[in-house]
């Protein structure tokens, strides 16, 4: 389906029923990369991906600044009333983002490899996303180039069983078309550094025993900060946990959201109503 936002609409799929949980894809990557997980979790929870604006088939011009209300109008576009929001990377930021500011729309939160705004941590050689350098090859069509780069950050590295997940981010990568490298520069984002500490609802890190050190320093950030916030290490995965070991990934979402559902719908929690289920075969 389709759902309008400012400036374009999203490509947004929907599938199971339950709880909603929302995916939020990272850079330079869209709604596949969570194919391992979509299935399994659509069990037991209404799964929706959706691809960011300047990502994937999505026709909304590339615009950090407004990506929590795309969020916002997906849930509002969809029925879905509160949701546990998934976030990877990039898309963990979003979604942190959006999760601090709109309580009201979150029943739980999930990130993988989080970055905070307003707190730096130091980057070992070779981990720094040169975005400036990828904008100029951009600029200059050299798209293959700003692949191949890529690939070969210590972000993008997969466990070696996982054959199927490298030949899906490989078809993702090719279709990349860097719209977001050639948009105005985001402007700076606020620190929320304090709103962290005020959030009280339950949130999971999902991280890699092998993710980059800086990102793995932005995960004890957050554990430090949020009252409510617990942490899981998957064992063989450095940045993309989901695609290097799905199996534990997916336990572990499943597992978290439950309990959470299981709190929100104790006696007195208004969280716990039950939810709308409606047909998504229709364009919004």
């Amino acid at each position: 389906m389709w759902v309008d936002v400012e400036g374009g609409r999203l490509y947004v799929e929907s599938t199971g029923s339950g709880t909603p949980l929302l995916l939020v894809h990272g850079w330079p990557l869209d709604h596949r990369v969570f194919e391992p997980q979509v299935r399994e979790l659509a069990e037991r929870h209404q799964v929706v991906a959706f691809d960011r604006r300047g990502f994937g088939i999505s026709q909304a011009r590339p615009d950090l600044g407004l990506e929590r209300a795309d969020i916002a109008r997906i849930i509002d576009a969809l029925s879905l009333g509160p949701v546990h929001l998934l976030g990877m990377s990039q898309g963990a930021r979003i979604a942190l983002r959006f999760a601090l500011t709109r309580r009201q729309l979150i029943r739980s939160l999930l990130l993988q490899g989080p970055a905070v705004d307003g707190f730096e941590a130091h980057e070992a050689p070779g981990e720094r996303i040169p975005i400036e350098e990828y904008a100029r090859l951009a600029r200059a069509g050299r798209l293959d180039e700003i692949r191949r780069r890529w690939a070969a950050h210590p972000m993008m590295v997969l466990d070696d069983a996982a054959g199927d997940a490298r030949k899906l981010l490989e078809d993702i990568m090719q279709d990349y078309r860097a719209v977001d490298l050639l948009a105005p520069p985001a402007a700076a984002a606020l620190p929320l550094l304090d709103e962290a500490r005020a959030f009280r609802l339950p949130c999971l890190l999902l991280t890699g025993a092998h993710e980059t050190a800086a990102r793995r320093t932005h995960a004890q950030k957050l554990l430090e900060l949020m009252p409510n916030c617990r942490q899981v290490t998957l064992e063989r995965s450095g940045h993309l946990s989901n695609l290097s070991e799905p199996v534990a990934y997916n336990r572990h979402v499943l597992e978290f959201c439950a309990r959470a559902d299981a709190e929100s719908s104790a006696p007195g929690n208004e969280r716990g109503r039950p939810r709308q289920v409606i047909d998504f075969n229709n364009t919004v």
